[in-house]
């Protein structure tokens, strides 16, 4: 398959910060954007909002790892992601949000998890939270309790300003077996199913802390509490 390189700016350089210049990468359907991985380049990210906005699939980098996710506005687009995750048996999915505005449209947040999330974000933690009443007509599934990010990557946050919205998250693999840092295997396993990669190099794999809060009580699901 023939592989076609085109320069996303011609006025965007990385050269003496990062090696390389930014490119598009055109292969089959999907497009791959390679940013910086500190200074990710807003036109870019605002690439990734568009098509979002539009129903579409995006590959991103996250504090965790390599992400794939979509609009939590979108209808088609949620329907797209729990189809390409739907052949894994167990898979989990959560709301990547930028700031509290949006959180409370999502999840029941009371003084008492607001105390404890505030001073925690953004950072390593998936917060399980009690959903809210009309979470089945935002997100097409009926569940008591939601799961909620607000992730410190640059370019996870730069594509939720632009956006607007939460992100509808979850992690980049097809197969419970895979682990994937690389962005070119990351690629190459979705490129067929995505219409977008933002690619800021080896991204590695650091599961958040999963914490849940209810009933005016803190339990820890994985990882550590502090």
């Amino acid at each position: 398959m023939h592989l076609k390189a085109v320069p996303a700016s011609t006025d965007t350089c990385f050269a003496n910060v990062y090696g390389k210049k930014s490119y598009i990468w055109l292969m089959g359907k999907a497009v791959r954007l390679v940013v910086h991985p500190d200074n990710p380049q807003i036109r870019s990210l605002k690439q990734a909002a568009e098509i979002l906005t539009k129903g579409g699939l995006v590959v991103y980098p996250t504090d965790s790892g390599y992400a794939v996710g979509c609009s939590a506005d979108s209808h088609h687009g949620i329907q797209r992601l729990y189809q390409l995750k739907k052949p894994m048996k167990k898979f989990v999915m959560a709301l990547l949000f930028q700031d509290f505005s949006k959180a409370s449209e999502y999840a029941i947040i009371d003084n008492y998890a607001y105390r404890i999330i505030k001073g925690r974000i953004p950072g390593p933690y998936t917060f399980i939270l009690p959903a809210d009443y009309h979470i089945a007509r935002k997100l097409d599934v009926k569940r008591p309790e939601i799961g909620c990010r607000w992730p410190k990557h640059p370019a996870t946050q730069g594509i939720l300003e632009a956006l607007g919205c939460p992100l509808v998250n979850s992690a980049a693999k097809l197969d419970e077996t895979q682990i994937l840092t690389n962005p070119d295997e990351i690629y190459e396993l979705f490129a067929g199913h995505v219409d977008l990669m933002i690619d800021a190099g080896e991204v590695p794999i650091n599961p958040t802390n999963i914490v849940k809060i209810g009933n005016g009580s803190v339990e820890v699901i994985r990882g550590e509490f502090s």
